[in-house]
């Protein structure tokens, strides 16, 4: 997995996904290995690097991805995964917590409107 500088959280795709994408695809290893790296490095590689990766050449990722309906469908499973993975991930990071220093510094705002310092 390549790891680029996320805030979040990466998509991994878990073992369970990987199980049914081998058996959805009938076996076929470069479909399966196209697929994971795409989604777990989105942004990260390009079709070209991916092909290589895979060892088919870029066309032939551009034929699965317009032709094949099997790996559409999966390809944009685990995209739509991915997505819900990391809107997670933006929810859980975005929630406030105040540090110590907010709070006291309220603390004191209160302080000083009441007149008590």
């Amino acid at each position: 997995m390549i790891y680029g500088k996320r805030f979040y959280k990466p998509y991994l795709v878990s073992d369970t996904e990987k199980a049914r994408l081998m058996r959805e695809l009938k076996g076929h290893e470069a479909k399966f290995t196209a697929i994971v790296l795409l989604a777990q490095n989105d942004g990260y590689l390009t079709q070209e690097q991916v092909a290589q990766l895979v060892g088919v050449r870029r066309m032939t990722l551009y034929r699965w991805r317009h032709y094949d309906y099997v790996y559409q469908y999966e390809l944009e499973r685990q995209y739509d995964l991915m997505s819900e993975h990391y809107s997670k991930e933006f929810r859980r990071s975005s929630r406030r917590k105040p540090s110590s220093e907010s709070i006291m510094s309220d603390y004191a705002n209160v302080m000083m409107m009441m007149g008590l310092t």
